[in-house]
């Protein structure tokens, strides 16, 4: 991987600060330091205080997988303008996934100075009582995968579901919510938070409320959220998919039911993987089931889209990945074979399976042992259980070495 160097001076600073907090335990000036990743560091971003240039923070930002980036960039704080030295040029295209801004080209190099989406200085704070208003009506466009797609923006609804999006940093860009909400401390609380963090946020009855969804009962509380779901592949077939030889992707090919593929989101979340690449004529990953069923992975969790599944394994053979397909028909006992990375796990059809071109393009076949009686596992369990022993194995490596 080529590293661009930041700002020699700016290393220097932070080599005699991190000399002087060593001697005498206290920070002489304000750094922070953003590490992402699981089982070992795969991004690091130092952030500290910027008095020169428009800006609050001058950020310096490297990652070496696409989700220990949008870990780190979900954890620049809102409502601050930061200007960014990008370590990697890859990085510039998946930026924008979280902060809105521009590139500033200097004399000596390029930044990238920019704010949270959603945290902008034009936030509203006001009541919508009316169905026609252009907040409900923009958010009513979003309950259809094309409005979706076309504003680049997903809903997610629920108490439980909005606070944790706004605690994981995730890019919000409207917030809608009752008198019921707030009638409690904890959401008199919350919204104060949103207010401070200068997010969009809306007071509306229960009128308006019901119309902007079909869930019912009703929620207190629904949120727009920031999409991001690029193709896996280019205009030239390449890989539009940034990876270090340790990751791990998850393949999901037509899972039609979006609870099931929610699960297996929530999965492949807790498994550490790198990114999901969604394929087929499957589920939307940005059906509100889906988003409800993988509790917080959608928005969190990088995910990919191909319509040509064949096209991206072929891709990734000739990148060097091993491409392991889960299916009853596979000779090979998933606990009897032996790891290696870059590893990319694919999943089918709940009903179906793998589709017959899938498997012959695969590297490997798996199955999954089990007691007579069962067949087969539902699919995000499945993908669990793949995952999970790929992960114990990378464990293991990693710790005898």
């Amino acid at each position: 991987m080529e590293v661009v160097a930041p700002n020699a001076e700016e290393v220097l600073h932070f080599k005699q600060a991190y000399r002087s907090y060593s001697e005498t335990g206290v920070w002489q000036q304000t750094y922070q330091v953003f590490t992402s990743g699981w089982l070992n560091i795969e991004g690091a971003m130092l952030v500290k205080p910027e008095d020169t240039l428009d800006a609050d923070y001058r950020v310096y930002l490297t990652a070496t997988t696409e989700r220990s980036l949008r870990e780190l960039l979900l954890a620049f704080p809102r409502q601050c303008a930061g200007m960014f030295h990008i370590a990697e040029e890859w990085i510039e295209k998946r930026i924008g996934d979280i902060l809105e801004g521009d590139f500033v080209h200097t004399d000596s190099r390029k930044y990238f100075s920019g704010i949270k989406r959603g945290s902008h200085t034009k936030a509203e704070q006001r009541v919508v009582s009316k169905r026609k208003d252009e907040i409900a009506a923009h958010i009513r466009k979003l309950a259809s995968l094309r409005g979706k797609l076309e504003h680049s923006q997903f809903v997610i609804e629920g108490e439980m579901m909005v606070e944790r999006a706004v605690a994981d940093g995730l890019p919000i860009e409207t917030i809608l919510y009752t008198t019921d909400f707030v009638s409690t401390p904890d959401g008199k609380k919350f919204i104060k938070r949103v207010f401070d963090e200068n997010l969009s946020c809306y007071l509306v009855n229960d009128g308006v409320m019901g119309s902007v969804t079909t869930t019912r009962p009703v929620p207190s509380i629904v949120a727009s959220v920031h999409l991001n779901y690029p193709l896996f592949l280019s205009e030239s077939g390449k890989l539009n998919f940034h990876f270090s030889r340790n990751c791990t992707l998850l393949i999901a090919e037509n899972v039609g039911n979006p609870d099931n593929l929610g699960m297996t989101l929530r999965t492949a979340d807790a498994a550490g993987v790198s990114a999901v690449l969604l394929s087929g004529n499957g589920a939307s990953p940005f059906h509100k089931n889906c988003i409800r069923a993988s509790r917080g992975a959608v928005g969190r969790l990088p995910m990919f889209q191909t319509p040509k599944i064949n096209l991206a394994i072929e891709q990734l053979k000739l990148a060097g990945w091993r491409v392991i397909g889960a299916t009853a028909k596979a000779e090979n006992d998933l606990y009897a074979m032996e790891y290696t990375c870059p590893t990319a796990i694919v999943v089918g059809n709940e009903n179906t399976g793998l589709l017959d071109e899938t498997r012959e393009r695969c590297t490997d076949l798996v199955r999954i042992p089990m007691a007579a009686g069962q067949s087969s596992l539902n699919v995000g369990v499945a993908a669990g259980v793949l995952l999970f022993e790929l992960s114990r194995q990378k464990r293991s490596i990693m710790t005898s070495i």
